[in-house]
């Protein structure tokens, strides 16, 4: 796979599926037979299992991490993005996406316009553009959220998925972009579950959720 430490790979909506349930020891009514468009999400997401479970081997072999692998984004800042330690930009999830959805609104949509123009300056044309989501600790709890996207992976997901089309709307070329994601699992900063200051957790909370994009060597 590309870049060592995380397989990037397409980005996939999951989508959760439930059975027939029992009751009073008489099976359930058979449900409808899936749809074309069920079966095909139910396949994309058993093949993003795979890879999934073969990038986790890949980082339990110390095989490095994508930041071993990133250069910065050079041009200085760009409006509605937060820097960060990689040398990437950061998206902050709550500018940009409504609570529980991978729907960029307006804001979002224009601030990926000006980084997609960054990206084709200079240097930075020639990188490969890698596109990471990220959520805070809190699981996935209404219904309606959980229905699309299953748990924190697919919300990551789906929201990197996001930006990777609107980057490639505003003219990055496709060949360029690569989509990763990591649910709540690298935090931007560190959050004590054992304290009580629920303004700091919820500063904390709203730094974790975001989409970084980065430059690949």
């Amino acid at each position: 796979m590309n870049l060592r430490s995380l397989a990037l790979i397409p980005l996939l909506s999951a989508t959760a599926l439930t059975g027939c349930t029992v009751r009073g020891g008489k099976p359930a009514p058979v449900a409808a037979p899936a749809s074309d468009e069920t079966q095909d999400l139910r396949n994309q997401n058993e093949r993003l299992q795979d890879e999934l479970a073969r990038a986790r081997k890949q980082l339990e072999a110390g095989n490095g991490t994508v930041a071993d692998e990133t250069k910065a984004i050079a041009g200085g800042p760009i409006e509605g993005f937060e820097p960060t330690s990689r040398g990437g930009v950061a998206l902050p999830d709550d500018f940009a996406f409504g609570k529980g959805s991978a729907d960029l609104n307006a804001a979002g949509e224009k601030a990926i316009a000006a980084l997609a123009a960054r990206l084709n300056e200079g240097d930075n044309a020639i990188a490969q553009v890698i596109v990471e989501g990220h959520t805070d600790h809190s699981p996935v709890s209404r219904p309606v959220t959980k229905d699309k996207f299953t748990d924190n992976w697919g919300l990551s997901a789906a929201r990197s998925a996001a930006v990777v089309r609107a980057l490639e709307k505003a003219g990055v070329n496709p060949n360029r972009l690569h989509g990763a994601f990591r649910g709540e699992h690298q935090p931007r900063v560190a959050i004590d579950k054992s304290s009580k200051d629920e303004g700091k957790i919820n500063d904390a909370q709203a730094a974790n959720r975001r989409v970084e994009i980065f430059l690949g060597k």
